[in-house]
């Protein structure tokens, strides 16, 4: 299932698109998906920098759900 951005709250979903076109940058190699290769290409630091922007996301959405 992939979720689509316009389902997404407004406040994140430029940071959701962006997210998502960092991890599948990169084809496909062999069995390895988009996001396996691109991950394997990733630096650390941009690794990092993806993760918060998802905790970032998780956190606003768990704001939302609470409030419901």
């Amino acid at each position: 299932m992939r979720l689509k951005t316009e389902e997404l709250p407004k406040e994140i979903r430029l940071k959701f698109s962006n997210v998502f076109q960092r991890l599948t940058k990169c084809e496909r190699i062999g069995n390895k998906g988009r996001i396996r290769v691109t991950f394997d290409q990733m630096s650390t630091d941009e690794g990092i920098e993806i993760a918060m922007d998802i905790v970032h996301m998780a956190d606003i959405l768990h704001s939302k759900l609470s409030d419901l």
